[in-house]
């Protein structure tokens, strides 16, 4: 027989309505919620957990990652810190393929701490793929079949798209992934609209990445839409007029269509408020194996990511305009997740950052309690295990996060996290946090 454990005395939240139930005891059986009750219901054979002065949230998701690293950066040694920020999954939305099964074998032998992981592998992209080394090459609607056939035949859990796919690629992709019981998500491309994508059947949208040919007379697009990213999004929200006809009408498709939308503010922050700087200075940095800490900061910014010829103040006033979208997005029903698409240092912690990416959700306009819901039950319904995730119920996985007071009342304090269950296995914050101070840097 499994061991029960039970979560007494905390406040349990319901992400989906905003009610807390006070006083609560949670069973955990076999790494599933078996029942909550209010009060002393624990069994005499239980392992007890005090939760009093807590509030249990369900496991946090951040929907946007890549964690898998490179040759110069050892991101295994920092997968721990996601749980010691309260969040217990991950999408990976594009990496290498072995690395990441490699990877999830290991979480989930428990020979590795880190987050339950959901990936697409490689990108798919057109002839000139951004990123090379991790993308396939779906020029052809023959490449886009078999490249989503052989994907799916490896395990992925969704494929992701980028910039350069061809209209008639994108097309394919979607009609063979849909038959394989897959959903897409990825860039807007290039040479498309947000809008024909989801008329061809985006199930998710990442980034804010409204084309120019969307709104902007064709030779204006033309000859912003092919910039790095820094300087095309510059540009384009200097020219997007929010209260437009046009832009009223998408963000209506956007809400009525019911695609996921992920605006990873985070990355969106650091291109436009920081120019992508590299934060070596930010207390949370202690919590990084010092070698860690110098690779980080003698990584080179990609060239995509070039800044210097983008004035940072009208950056800043689009990047002010796009958080109103999002607030738009909301209020018109949109279905927001939550993702960072960063991994580094300061702000862009595992972990920290998805912590971040709420905070910015709520400066958006969203209610505590939507920024949640973003990271929670629709990051669920996104990966489609809303039976399994995304809310604290019997039944359902035990991923529940402890923190220190009520995140309803302040979005901070969902980053007081005190404890956090995976599947049933309690980990402290601040032993976890410890770990990254301890661990050999080679």
């Amino acid at each position: 027989m499994s061991e029960v454990l039970a979560l007494t005395g905390g406040t349990v939240i319901d992400v989906r309505t905003g009610a807390q139930r006070r006083n609560a005891t949670v069973l955990i059986e076999g790494g599933r919620i078996a029942a909550i009750s209010v009060g002393e219901n624990t069994p005499e054979s239980a392992r007890t957990v005090d939760a009093t002065g807590m509030w249990l949230l369900p496991g946090l998701m951040d929907m946007h990652a890549h964690i898998t690293g490179g040759p110069n950066v050892r991101k295994d040694k920092l997968h721990h810190l996601y749980l010691a920020y309260g969040v217990t999954t991950v999408r990976d939305t594009g990496g290498n393929l072995t690395l990441l099964r490699l990877l999830r074998n290991r979480i989930e032998s428990g020979s590795h701490i880190g987050p339950r992981v959901f990936f697409a592998g490689p990108l798919l992209d057109g002839a000139t793929p951004v990123w090379p080394a991790m993308s396939i090459m779906v020029d052809t609607p023959e490449r886009a079949r078999s490249a989503v056939e052989f994907l799916a035949s490896q395990g992925v859990d969704f494929i992701k798209i980028y910039n350069w796919v061809p209209e008639a690629s994108l097309q394919v992709i979607l009609d063979t992934a849909h038959r394989l019981g897959l959903r897409v998500t990825g860039h807007v491309p290039r040479t498309i609209t947000m809008t024909r994508a989801i008329q061809l059947g985006m199930d998710c949208l990442e980034h804010i990445r409204i084309t120019g040919r969307e709104l902007l007379p064709s030779d204006e697009a033309d000859r912003i839409d092919s910039l790095p990213v820094a300087r095309r999004e510059t540009l384009l929200w200097e020219r997007f007029e929010l209260e437009s006809e046009q832009m009223q009408r998408l963000i209506r498709l956007v809400a009525d269509s019911r695609v996921f939308f992920d605006p990873t503010l985070l990355v969106d922050s650091a291109l436009s408020l920081d120019g992508y700087a590299i934060d070596t200075e930010h207390p949370a940095n202690a919590d990084v194996p010092e070698a860690v800490r110098q690779a980080f900061a003698r990584e080179e910014r990609p060239p995509i990511f070039d800044s210097s010829e983008v004035n940072l103040e009208t950056a800043r006033n689009g990047f002010r305009k796009r958080q109103r979208l999002v607030q738009m997005l909301h209020e018109a029903g949109a279905r927001l997740l939550a993702g960072t698409d960063c991994f580094g240092l300061g702000k862009q912690l595992p972990g920290l950052g998805l912590q971040h990416e709420l905070a910015l959700l709520v400066d958006s306009g969203l209610s505590p309690l939507a920024a949640l819901q973003a990271a929670t039950v629709t990051a669920a319904d996104a990966l489609g295990q809303s039976e399994i995730l995304g809310t604290i119920e019997p039944g359902k996985l035990a991923d529940i996060v402890l923190v220190e007071a009520d995140p309803l009342s302040d979005i901070q304090n969902a980053r007081r996290v005190r404890m956090v269950v995976k599947a049933g296995r309690v980990y402290e914050a601040a032993t976890l946090r410890e770990q990254g101070r301890s661990t050999p840097s080679g």
